[in-house]
């Protein structure tokens, strides 16, 4: 292989959008502090009045609570439409213990308050929002991890796995919410759905810290592969109702050391919009599991050189991929058993159905269940820029297990068919990392290309064409890489951090 020059390439590196750090991004002089120990515990009392006044409430009426801490509030159903349950002071009204708010009816409004030193008093959450066009705002969830039970079962040694928040109704608005230090299995918010459209929007929000095995969940040898899993951020769907449309939006949202999973935003729905989210030192990815003509634009990926990092990973057909910028991931193999394809910064995978000739995953068939593996089908990859990855495109080449509790090998696997490539840019930094690794074993069927520039080095590049090796052209604005005909369009990626995303106020 012709040994490449990258010393134009490597004095880049000092540039700021890699030197980027947490505090860049987290600290915030709007923030409004609050000290922790200046927010006292309220008498039982007050707590039994809270849940008689939520649950007593009526249309158009506005609840205050005042600054304290509320304690085991327990499961409470809220049945009155057009009402606003907001904190007399953001960030001071604490709900504590074990507490789930069930909020069965229509246009509410919480605002400014804390969820914290307890957990959810049900696995489906502290909140679980059924009704329609209703709204969190301006809230915390941190460390909400405890209170409730937490061991292996013992049918197969799994754990429970408890979300944050369900979304069940339609029109639901996430917007300037925190959601800190989630380190117990499940989902932090699922969207529960059905045959039709859901159109949350999930917008403005910080995502800090999610971790796994902070409770040995790992310890259990033989059933590390799914205590591994459903750890997502953010879950669209599920796979029953994947061939659904949700049209949900997750824009301009800023995720920090979200570890959790291999899929952080996991979509298992159609025709979502993932768009102008900045994700930093996060070791997992977005992952497109199941679902039709999803859109992921505008997004800036930044790995910060930690192991496990990546892009998004894709199944399933009519995909957008466009605009997004990945630089700085590490993606070396899995080190959980079923985890182990590699965290490129767009990776196509294989799949078990033969799309080519019309094959479709089905409920009712044997082995070709709706939370399988669907092949990779008519997506379109556009105008994306990949900066110094270990990894930069990577066509799928893994196996496929039976299932999540079977390790027995597929026979059958299948490469992506009608990948449509044009404009891309990855550049790379050293002679170790790989622009495109294509696959000998399970190629792209009926791929096509148009105007690529791949700076680095190309596995089986005689699958590939329409492509420049060509270094020169390489810009810089706002830091960002850029060339003026390929990769993204920088005047339309930003930086998001605590300046616009988040609450007002920070718990200290």
């Amino acid at each position: 292989m012709k040994k490449l020059s990258f010393i134009a390439i490597a004095a880049m590196l000092s540039q700021p959008l890699m030197a980027l750090t947490h505090s860049d991004l987290l600290d915030n002089k709007r923030l409004t502090p609050i000290v922790a120990s200046s927010v006292n515990a309220t008498q039982s009392k007050q707590v039994e009045n809270l849940k008689e006044q939520l649950q007593t409430l009526k249309s158009g009426d506005t609840l205050i609570l005042s600054p304290g801490r509320y304690q085991d509030l327990g499961i409470v159903e809220i049945n009155a439409d057009n009402i606003t349950i907001k904190a007399e002071k953001p960030g001071q009204a604490w709900l504590t213990g074990l507490v789930q708010l069930v909020v069965k009816s229509n246009n509410v409004v919480i605002d400014g308050l804390v969820f914290t030193e307890g957990g959810p008093a049900e696995r489906f959450g502290a909140l679980r929002l059924e009704g329609d066009n209703n709204v969190l705002k301006n809230t915390t969830f941190k460390d909400f991890n405890h209170d409730y039970a937490y061991q292996p079962d013992e049918r197969r040694q799994e754990y429970p796995k408890y979300l944050w928040i369900s979304l069940w109704g339609k029109n639901a608005q996430l917007i300037n919410n925190r959601f800190e230090a989630k380190y117990k299995r499940g989902t932090l918010i699922g969207v529960q759905k059905d045959e039709t459209a859901d159109n949350h929007i999930i917008k403005h929000n910080l995502f800090y810290s999610q971790k796994p095995n902070q409770y040995n969940e790992f310890a259990i040898k033989e059933a590390i592969r799914y205590n591994g899993n459903s750890w997502e951020a953010i879950r669209v769907g599920d796979s029953k109702a994947s061939q659904f449309p949700s049209k949900t939006l997750i824009e301009e949202n800023l995720f920090v050391d979200m570890d959790g999973e291999r899929e952080m935003i996991s979509l298992k729905s159609g025709e979502n919009i993932i768009r102008g989210n900045t994700i930093f030192n996060s070791a997992s990815m977005i992952s497109l599991r199941h679902g039709k003509a999803n859109i992921v634009e505008n997004n800036v990926i930044l790995g910060n050189n930690k192991q496990l990092t990546g892009g998004m990973r894709i199944y399933d057909e009519d995909h957008v991929i466009r605009n997004n910028y990945i630089a700085g991931t590490r993606g070396s193999e899995g080190d959980i058993k079923g985890n182990a394809d590699v965290r490129g910064g767009i990776v196509l995978n294989t799949g078990i159905i033969d799309v080519a000739n019309g094959e479709k995953l089905d409920q009712s068939v044997k082995g070709k269940e709706l939370n399988k593996q669907w092949t990779p089908k008519n997506i379109t990859i556009t105008n994306n820029t990949i900066y110094d990855a270990d990894w930069g495109i990577v066509h799928g080449s893994q196996g496929h297990r039976v299932s999540l509790f079977d390790n027995k090998q597929v026979e059958n696997i299948y490469g992506g068919v009608d990948i449509h490539f044009a404009d891309n840019f990855v550049m790379t930094t050293n002679e170790q990392q790989v622009a495109v690794r294509a696959s000998e074993q399970f190629p792209l069927q009926k791929a096509t290309y148009q105007n690529e520039r791949y700076i680095g080095q190309l596995i089986e590049a005689k699958q590939l064409n329409n492509y420049s090796l060509a270094t020169q052209g390489v810009k810089e604005k706002n830091s960002f890489f850029y060339l003026p005909q390929q990769g993204a369009d920088v005047n339309q990626l930003k930086i998001m951090t605590t300046e616009t995303v988040g609450p007002n106020y920070i718990i200290k």
